[in-house]
């Protein structure tokens, strides 16, 4: 039976994915016009068939636990980081207001939280393949190994420099084979903007936090490298969806230089 057919079987037949971080929650904040495009994306095409060709479907069902995994994560650590800040009064922050810092990363939770959902709504649609569990634990290492820093302000250079990657693999699945007018294209172009207003408040909350300019760069090659591993293990369906990870590397480490 083809991709198509299974996917046409109903929703028994696809992804039932566990989370790889913390709770399925909604999203704290509503605000701004791009999580109002999220929104209907979600509310109009998340609900319809997206359509994708069999050796697509196969493709996407690889990939969407990488990127699922890392929505979740994101989530946890803006969660987790509200949480901190709000329970000892922003004491470590020197000359943020500390209720604009905690909205700002509430905004970013709530993003997260939208992507989460909109890609959950894809994944939904998606058969089941029998590597996903190894997949998602890929995944969990990488992103679990993000937090073994000795301070919070190195956390979130990485949390940054991760955001910036994610930025640029967002416009390359914007640009794929699938074309600019595909629903899913449509999705990783709004997702995109999103992370690329991450970056800014992250970089933003990590110098706050004490972080330096050669604290970013002695973090770049270490997030790179090893965000590249995990992606390649998953190197042919990205190849099929007309994404070259090699390019996409070289393009971000030409970026830090």
């Amino acid at each position: 039976m083809s991709y198509a057919g299974m996917r046409s079987m109903g929703k028994s037949e696809n992804i039932s994915l566990k989370r790889c971080f913390g709770k399925r929650a909604a999203p704290r904040m509503q605000q701004g016009n791009n999580a109002h495009r999220l929104q209907i994306w979600t509310e109009q095409l998340g609900q319809s068939v997206i359509p994708f060709n069999d050796a697509q479907t196969e493709s996407m069902a690889n990939l969407l636990p990488l990127l699922l995994c890392g929505e979740q994560s994101a989530q946890l650590v803006f969660n987790q980081e509200i949480a901190r800040l709000s329970a000892n009064s922003v004491n470590q922050v020197t000359g943020a207001n500390s209720h604009q810092l905690v909205l700002s990363l509430m905004e970013v939770e709530s993003d997260e939280c939208r992507h989460d959902i909109a890609l959950q709504s894809v994944a939904e649609q998606l058969p089941e393949i029998d590597s996903v569990r190894k997949v998602q634990r890929l995944a969990k290492r990488f992103y679990s190994s993000l937090s073994r820093v000795n301070d919070y302000s190195q956390h979130f250079v990485r949390i940054a420099i991760l955001d910036t990657c994610v930025t640029q693999i967002m416009q390359a699945f914007e640009q794929s084979h699938l074309g600019i007018n595909h629903p899913f294209s449509q999705l990783c172009g709004l997702i995109k903007k999103d992370e690329a207003k991450h970056v800014y408040i992250s970089r933003h909350h990590a110098i706050e936090l004490g972080a330096s300019h050669a604290d970013f760069h002695q973090q770049q090659a270490f997030i790179t490298q090893n965000l590249f591993q995990l992606l390649t293990s998953q190197g042919s369906a990205f190849e099929h969806m007309g994404i070259c990870l090699d390019s996409l590397q070289q393009k971000l480490e030409e970026k830090w230089q």
